[in-house]
C-alpha cells in the first residue's frame, strides 16, 4: 500500500494482480500503473501480496497494518470489486509515529477502551487494580498528546480498534414483543 501524507487517508483503485489504476490524491508516492507495495519495507510487501491476492481469489474483505521504507506505518483495509481492470479498493490511514512510545501494556488497555470495554472490567481482565488502569491511561494520554479522556477514546477506537473483531451495527434484534 502507498504511504499518504500525515492526517491523510488515501482511497486507492488496483487492478487483480496488484497495480494501481487510480488514487485519491497526488501526493502518494505511488505511480499509476505501479505494484501498490513499491514503497513497502519488505516485510510488508509480502503481507500486501498476500492480502491482495486473498481479496482478489476468495473475495475476502481483508485488513492489515504495514510499513513503508521510511519506517512509517499505515492501517489499510481492501475489498473486492467487481471487474479485472478495478478488482480492489483500498483504505489506506497512516498511524501516529507516537504509538511506538507506547508500552505493551498501555497499547493492550486501548486495545480494550477501543472496543468500549469500561476501566473496572479492563482492570478485572488484565488482573490490575484500578487505579493502575487510570496510571495506564494518564501515560498513554500524555505520550500521545492527547488533552483528554473523550480524545484518547477517540484516538483508541481509531487506532487500536482489532483487527478481527466486525464492528457492531447497533442493531438489535428482539424476540419479545
Amino acid at each position: 500500500m502507498p504511504v499518504p501524507p500525515v492526517g491523510e487517508n488515501a482511497v486507492m483503485l488496483c487492478d487483480w494482480r496488484g497495480h494501481c489504476t487510480w488514487a485519491s490524491t497526488g501526493n502518494l508516492p505511488v505511480t499509476i500503473g505501479k505494484f501498490v507495495w513499491e514503497n513497502l519495507s519488505a516485510a510488508s510487501q509480502e503481507d500486501a501480496k498476500v492480502a491482495i491476492g486473498r481479496v482478489v481469489a476468495l473475495r475476502e474483505t481483508r485488513q492489515l497494518e504495514v510499513a513503508d521504507q521510511q519506517g512509517n506505518r499505515f492501517r489499510g483495509w481492501l475489498w473486492p470489486l467487481d471487474s479485472p481492470d478495478v478488482a480492489i479498493c483500498i483504505l489506506a490511514v497512516r498511524i501516529p509515529r507516537s504509538l511506538a512510545k507506547l508500552t505493551e501494556r498501555e497499547r493492550e488497555c486501548l486495545e480494550l477502551l477501543a472496543t468500549g470495554t469500561e476501566t473496572k472490567l479492563i482492570a478485572k481482565q488484565l488482573d490490575v487494580s484500578l487505579s493502575t488502569i487510570h496510571t495506564h491511561m494518564k501515560r498513554a494520554r500524555e505520550k500521545l498528546g492527547l488533552g483528554s479522556v473523550e480524545a484518547l477514546i477517540g484516538f483508541a477506537a481509531r487506532y487500536f480498534y482489532p483487527q478481527d473483531k466486525p464492528l457492531d451495527s447497533g442493531q438489535r434484534t428482539s424476540d419479545s414483543k
